[in-house]
C-alpha cells in the first residue's frame, strides 16, 4: 500500500471512536480492488488500531523496548520516555510514518497485495 493511501485511510479512521463503524462507513472503494477482500476487514482494522494508539501503545504491543524502539528509528531514548509519559507530544505526521512503517511490516509479513 502507498503511503498516500495510508495517509488517507489514518486520518479517516482517527475520526471514529469506534473501529466497526469506521470499517462499515468505508463502502467499496476503488484502491480496494488491488486486495483480497478477505484482507481487506484486516487492513482497515490494522490502520485503525495503528490511528487511535499511542506510540507507546504500539510499541508495547509489539513487545518492542525503548531501546531498541530508538535503535530501529534513531529517536533519543529521552524522546521516547517524553512521549510515553506524554511530557511531549509526537508531531501527528511523524506517528503517521512511523505507523506506517509498522503497518508495511505487518503486512507485507502476511502476504502483501496483488498488484501496484
Amino acid at each position: 500500500m502507498k503511503y498516500e493511501l495510508f495517509a488517507t485511510l489514518y486520518a479517516e479512521a482517527q475520526e471514529y471512536s469506534n473501529a466497526e463503524m469506521y470499517i462499515s462507513e468505508r463502502g467499496w472503494q476503488e484502491w480496494m480492488n488491488n486486495y483480497p477482500e478477505k484482507q481487506l476487514g484486516h487492513i482497515l482494522s490494522s490502520i485503525y488500531d495503528l490511528a487511535i494508539s499511542s506510540i507507546k501503545e504500539i510499541r508495547e504491543s509489539r513487545k518492542i523496548s525503548r531501546a531498541a524502539f530508538s535503535r530501529m528509528y534513531n529517536i533519543p531514548i529521552r524522546t521516547l520516555e517524553d512521549w510515553d509519559t506524554e511530557k511531549r507530544k509526537i508531531a501527528d505526521y511523524n506517528k503517521m510514518l512511523i505507523a506506517y512503517t509498522f503497518f508495511m511490516n505487518d503486512f507485507l509479513g502476511k502476504g502483501g497485495e496483488k498488484n501496484e
